[in-house]
């Protein structure tokens, strides 16, 4: 029973090793970032740092998923092109949004704020604080 015991506890500890190892070979240093994902963290998130980065796999390449220190997500292209934001609660930057899109947003659901955006082939998404979600072209118009 001891021997048992002793067997159970090694392989979990062996497994929890390679999952703690794999965890890590996917985990990046900040300033391994692209320089252009670099520089958009500091120009659009100016007070807040880069608690963690992960390269992960993702269709023909692969992506950095950033998370900055208040709980921010940003995606970002093996060249450093964001191609999503999502600040939970908080406004995505005004300044990652087409004007035509804030305004629509601004006018038709007063009160709320774009919360997430993503960058898709067709144009953004944008999730708002009430919970609804608008599909919107290059131009920033609703589509």
């Amino acid at each position: 029973m001891k021997k048992m015991k002793i067997t159970v506890f090694a392989l979990i500890g062996l497994m929890t090793k390679s999952m703690v190892c794999k965890a890590n070979e996917n985990m990046v240093f900040a300033e391994n970032l692209p320089t252009d994902a670099k520089v958009f963290v500091q120009k659009n998130f100016p007070r807040l740092s880069v608690a963690f980065v992960e390269k992960k796999a993702a269709g023909q390449g692969s992506v950095y998923e950033v998370s900055l220190n208040d709980g921010t997500e940003v995606v970002f292209s093996p060249n450093g092109a964001w191609g999503m934001v999502d600040c939970k609660l908080e406004a995505v930057p005004a300044s990652l949004m087409p004007a035509p899109l804030s305004s629509f947003v601004k006018s038709q659901f007063a009160g709320a704020k774009v919360v997430r955006l993503e960058r898709t082939n067709s144009g953004y998404v944008a999730a708002l604080s009430n919970g609804i979600s608008l599909k919107f072209d290059h131009e920033g118009q609703i589509a």
